[in-house]
């Protein structure tokens, strides 16, 4: 039983991290609904209004992608390569300012550095990395979209 518990830690870990970056999404996309009907506009003038709302558009858009990154890598079972994906995933989230995703991120790592998996599955392994160097592209995006906003 105790074998057991220490597998589903990990897992509970996991699954919170996902639920978090699916959230994140749901919740600006709840706000900008909100602004919308405080103003009685639409989404076209919200988004060209401020270039800021596409870039918070994008960056929550990549917390999507991480989300859809992990819960593939939980399906496939590969576990042993969730340290560098949350090394990467925790890396993004500080260039988009998510600090709270950041803290999130680090604490999955420590919990869940030492649980490995048994298989040896590698086929979804690609699509992940893919996806990865998609985010990573995203993130130098918004983060120089940030910078020249600000100066």
């Amino acid at each position: 039983m105790r074998n057991q518990n220490a597998v589903q830690q990990p897992k509970k870990y996991i699954n919170s991290l996902i639920i978090f970056y699916l959230l994140l999404p749901f919740a600006y996309l709840g706000y900008v609904m909100f602004s919308l009907s405080q103003t009685n506009s639409n989404y076209y003038t919200f988004l060209y209004s401020d270039p800021l709302n596409s870039i918070l558009l994008l960056s929550v858009m990549i917390c999507f992608i991480w989300a859809y990154i992990l819960w593939k890598l939980k399906e496939l079972n590969q576990y042993t390569t969730l340290s560098s994906y949350l090394m990467y995933m925790a890396v993004s989230q500080l260039f988009i300012g998510n600090i709270i995703g950041v803290v999130f991120t680090v604490i999955t790592r420590i919990k869940t550095k030492k649980f490995y998996s048994n298989s040896n599955v590698q086929k979804g392994e690609l699509q992940c990395k893919l996806l990865t160097i998609l985010n990573i592209i995203l993130t130098l995006i918004v983060v120089s979209a940030f910078i020249r906003l600000s100066f």
